[in-house]
């Protein structure tokens, strides 16, 4: 479908993605699949056929290089954890961990660099606009991990959040889970020996509840071989 020719660095060779990502959103599109036909049904009467692919759904999250193609014609070029649209909108290296900024906007750029104390960086002519950006994406990463080698990842994201920044600081899986915000969320299931990651949809009046765990390797041989 394209993925893998996406990802990776730009001088590498094509990666695959790091989470079985077209599985997942196939089983989402199949469930939105079966809600729209569940209501078409409560109008017409009828039901129908929901056809989902692995094919088409991984098709379907080609953004925003498919988009890039339609509209210029030309393929689109890895570039590792960098945005091919939007710049500065990559990771960045601190004194300690590494940084990922996402700034979508001119304005978001500025409050950046009021932040980082950038002193012109926001007035440089190679910065002013996003295009600007993405042309000169090279020296402005320069210039702003050379702002950052004095900070540190984690505290600077807190400061940079509060000021309207989005950014974050890149994680190990398990920094992600023993993270507070991770049990504020109640993304933590715990039964017995049991341990694993909660429904990431909350509902006020009824919400999810984990009733019985997935079974044991071979626990259920002998009832469905009866």
């Amino acid at each position: 479908t394209g993925l893998m020719s996406i990802n990776g660095d730009a001088d590498g060779k094509p990666t695959r993605i790091g989470v079985p990502i077209v599985d997942m959103v196939t089983g989402l599109n199949a469930v939105i699949g079966v809600l729209l036909a569940l209501q078409e049904r409560e109008r017409s009467g009828r039901g129908q056929f929901v056809d989902v692919t692995l094919y088409d759904c991984g098709l379907s999250v080609l953004h925003p290089h498919a988009a890039n193609f339609f509209a210029s014609g030309l393929g689109p070029v890895r570039t590792g954890n960098a945005h091919p649209n939007i710049a500065p909108y990559d990771t960045f290296a601190t004194a300690k961990g590494d940084i990922f900024l996402a700034i979508g906007n001119d304005g978001q750029f500025r409050k950046l660099c009021e932040q980082l104390d950038a002193g012109g960086v926001p007035d440089d002519p190679r910065y002013i606009t996003n295009r600007d950006r993405l042309v000169n994406r090279v020296a402005l990463k320069a210039q702003l991990e050379a702002l950052l080698s004095a900070q540190e990842a984690a505290p600077l994201a807190e400061t940079l959040l509060r000021a309207g920044v989005p950014c974050g600081p890149v994680a190990t899986v398990q920094e992600a889970i023993d993270h507070p915000h991770t049990r504020h969320r109640g993304m933590i299931v715990e039964e017995g020996d049991y341990t694993a990651i909660g429904a990431p949809v909350k509902l006020n009046r009824t919400p999810a509840t984990y009733r019985r765990l997935p079974p044991k390797f071979g626990e259920h041989n002998d009832e469905a071989m009866r």
